[in-house]
């Protein structure tokens, strides 16, 4: 068992692109232009850090199992990868940081196979990936809360902060302002540190925000704030939160109740594909190597 403690260590976060903002102004991005023409540069910078990441994972597969060239070691990620519905970047990146198979047999011994966590708020046959797990859950909170402005986020690598991964119906001021949120000067940051959901009646009576949080919200017309931390038997995954016109005005508490359950079982599922789907699609990687030229 302390192969498997060790690759709950390493087992990699980040296993989607960085999030995007949704609302009337549309996505936020950084760009310019070449010769008249609009370049994208995060896409850009993702592009090269992401083929940078498969181009150092291929020359770890070469060296290990003897695979022909690059070109067949990312062909042997990238299947695995479809295999087990993981990202082919998350399973580049969990093999580079993994510990080393010690021997020809499994990678990740010995390890019961669990099936994925239930979750009854998406479709039975739905295959999904993190990324598009919470944008389900927070398009189900934000329906169940009957609000139209919400957001997701998840957490930081270093489990100290936020990362925004979606912003339902507000402008990309507010994206950019809490794109990464650390401390206790909102709610959702408090939500995280306490595990425990956060009601704010009132955003400029409650305290609870810095100055700069404070404009940001009020700008967006917000006057009431409900964060829910996404917390299951593992830890804390993420938070998520809705916002409100009217002071005062929030979820009910069979509401609150069924978004408590919705948050649970998105940390538990995450939880579980970060442990379970990644290391399968490791162990399978390793295990039939022998299909790949060497």
């Amino acid at each position: 068992m302390a192969c498997l403690d060790a690759a709950a260590a390493w087992m990699p976060r980040d296993s989607e692109p960085p999030g995007v903002m949704s609302g009337d102004k549309g996505t936020q991005r950084i760009s310019t232009a070449v010769h008249g023409q609009p370049i994208d540069i995060d896409a850009l910078l993702r592009h090269l850090r992401d083929r940078a990441t498969l181009e150092h994972a291929a020359g770890v597969l070469m060296a290990r199992y003897e695979l022909a060239d690059a070109t067949t070691a990312i062909h042997a990620l990238r299947t695995a990868a479809l295999r087990h519905h993981v990202g082919p970047n998350a399973l580049a990146r969990a093999l580079i940081v993994a510990p080393r198979p010690w021997r020809e047999g499994p990678w990740f011994p010995p390890r019961v196979w669990r099936s994925a966590p239930e979750l009854d708020f998406l479709p039975a046959s739905s295959t999904i990936r993190p990324t598009g797990l919470l944008w389900a859950a927070l398009d189900r909170v934000t329906d169940r809360a009957q609000t139209a402005q919400g957001d997701i986020q998840s957490v930081t690598k270093n489990r100290t902060g936020l990362k925004l991964e979606r912003a339902e119906g507000f402008s990309a001021e507010f994206f950019q302002h809490f794109a990464h949120v650390e401390g206790d000067a909102t709610a959702c940051g408090i939500a995280m540190r306490v595990r425990e959901p956060i009601t704010v009646a009132e955003v400029t009576k409650s305290g609870i925000f810095d100055r700069p949080a404070l404009e940001a919200l009020v700008a967006e017309k917000v006057r009431a704030v409900y964060s829910l931390p996404l917390c299951g038997p593992d830890g804390c995954e993420g938070v998520v939160s809705v916002h409100y016109h009217r002071p005062g005005q929030g979820p009910s508490k069979a509401t609150r109740d069924e978004l408590s359950r919705i948050a649970y079982q998105t940390a538990t599922w995450l939880h579980w594909y970060r442990r379970t789907a990644t290391l399968d699609a490791l162990e399978d990687l390793h295990l039939h190597r022998a299909r790949f030229p060497g």
